[in-house]
């Protein structure tokens, strides 16, 4: 761990987000989600106690652990994220753009790399988000950014959809562990594809309202 720190405290921008990331995964990661656990505790506990019968039925809503997260967006929840290597930008930003166009979901999409640089805002950003969207690749595979990032949703039990932006890979190692072998395929033809992603969007949705 000392070389870890040594190589952070060096701020080489090649090695230095990768020793933060470490780091993070290390000391940090399983604090953050007991502060998580405490806060669905602590909103479930609020809701419970603010009950009122009398009231619209519109404001008593589920616990949700997605709220009152300590950032000041923490109003802010997603009904997506989409978990993408930055070297593979095309396929997921024209996922981006036709999911913003269509004017139904929120979608929270890392265009500024920050997730890579602090893994703090990438976990939030899964904590407010309902469902994931992976765009996987044999670059997405090589990310240690990526890994990071998609085995923290997995832990947090996220539903993960998994969607193939690389023709030539299939999931193998850790990628496969977490996503399986079903897949939405956007290497193809687009607009099938797409339309495949929003039936299996909506079949989680249903899911997840029903609990």
């Amino acid at each position: 761990m000392k070389h870890i720190k040594d190589l952070l405290e060096k701020n080489d921008k090649n090695q230095a987000p990768i020793a933060n990331r470490i780091l993070w995964k290390v000391e940090q990661e399983n604090e953050f989600i007991s502060k998580q656990i405490k806060q669905i505790k602590q909103s479930r506990i609020r809701i419970k106690k603010s009950f009122d019968e009398k009231k619209a039925i519109y404001q008593y809503v589920r616990g949700d652990h997605r709220f009152h997260l300590s950032d000041e967006k923490s109003s802010e929840i997603f009904d997506i994220m989409i978990s993408f290597c930055q070297a593979d930008k095309k396929l997921p930003y024209d996922i981006y753009n036709r999911l913003i166009t269509s004017n139904v979901y929120r979608i929270s999409f890392d265009k500024d790399n920050i997730h890579c640089r602090n893994p703090e805002a990438m976990a939030k950003a899964i904590e407010k988000s309902n469902i994931i969207i992976i765009c996987f690749s044999t670059e997405y595979r090589k990310s240690y950014a990526c890994r990071l990032e998609a085995e923290y949703a997995k832990k947090r039990e996220r539903p993960i959809i998994p969607v193939k932006i690389d023709f030539g890979y299939d999931p193998t190692g850790w990628l496969e562990e977490i996503i399986g072998n079903e897949k939405i395929d956007f290497t193809k033809e687009f607009n099938t594809a797409y339309a495949q992603l929003i039936n299996q969007i909506n079949e989680v949705n249903g899911k997840i309202n029903k609990n």
